[in-house]
């Protein structure tokens, strides 16, 4: 084989190159860390880890299979999604230098769900500084089994739950008080260990509505608002009281950035509000 032909093999997909990956770290993903999981899934992971200041090669993400709603049909079909780890929460909780560690967990009774016999819950408390007031703030949490717990067809834990019923709740626990403590820097979006087994019946592909035509006159207009902008707020609110509803609905339905911008123009240039 001529070493063009080595290098024509050897060459990263134009998507992969055009992230920055080397050679050894796209293997590393899609062989060591992914298998088996498709090459765009991985580069799912790797814009979320962008997006997130998180090193992929840590695998502070996973890729979960889930079934997710077509709101056209109301059938399930099967769709990769970027999901956090457990390890991702305490990453940023750390970053922000403000988390000081939790409690010791705690467990309730045995009981037997789902054909498992684990803890019937697990409690803990997380602990953050609070810069304004300078104490320590505490968020406790207590999780049920029973509410976590993944079921499969025959509506028994999962293997995975079936194996580990303990860390498995403790994983979910753990991601539940974070989420308390750190709610602005975490966010809403559950773990992986927490749907594991789950069906995303929030997640839903949205039919995106098209934007209507501009109507006539649509940027004449616009020249009349921003000049009575010039003029403050309550010129501009004069003037945009009275143009057509059209024009009204247009704006600030479909480009209420320009609207909050001249809104904001004129509160500078003078006004009550």
């Amino acid at each position: 084989m001529t070493t063009s032909a080595i290098e024509a093999v050897n060459k990263l997909p134009e998507p992969v190159a055009r992230r920055g990956l080397t050679e050894a770290q796209w293997r590393t993903l899609m062989n060591s860390l992914y298998p088996g999981a498709k090459a765009e899934s991985v580069l799912m992971v790797v814009d979320y880890c962008a997006a997130r200041k998180l090193d992929p090669l840590k695998r502070p993400c996973h890729i979960v299979p889930m079934e997710v709603k077509d709101p056209k049909t109301g059938a399930y079909a099967w769709r990769d999604v970027v999901l956090p780890g457990i390890y991702e929460l305490r990453t940023t909780a750390q970053r922000s230098g403000l988390y000081l560690g939790h409690s010791a967990w705690d467990y309730g009774p045995l009981e037997t769900v789902a054909g498992v016999s684990a803890p019937s819950w697990c409690a803990v408390t997380v602990y953050r500084w609070n810069r304004e007031v300078g104490v320590r703030a505490e968020y406790p949490v207590r999780v049920l089994f029973k509410e976590v717990v993944a079921l499969n067809k025959e509506r028994k834990a999962n293997s995975r739950w079936a194996k580990a019923p303990v860390q498995m709740l403790t994983k979910c626990t753990e991601a539940a008080g974070l989420r308390e403590a750190f709610p602005d820097e975490i966010g809403g979006e559950q773990t992986a260990e927490e749907m594991d087994g789950q069906r995303a019946i929030d997640v839903q592909t949205v039919e995106e509505k098209p934007v209507p035509a501009r109507p006539d006159g649509l940027d004449d207009w616009y020249l009349d608002l921003k000049a009575a902008a010039d003029e403050g707020i309550d010129k501009l609110e004069e003037s945009f009281a009275q143009s057509p509803e059209a024009f009204r609905t247009y704006l600030t339905t479909h480009a209420p950035d320009a609207w909050k911008g001249l809104k904001d123009h004129a509160l500078e240039k003078g006004g009550p509000r």
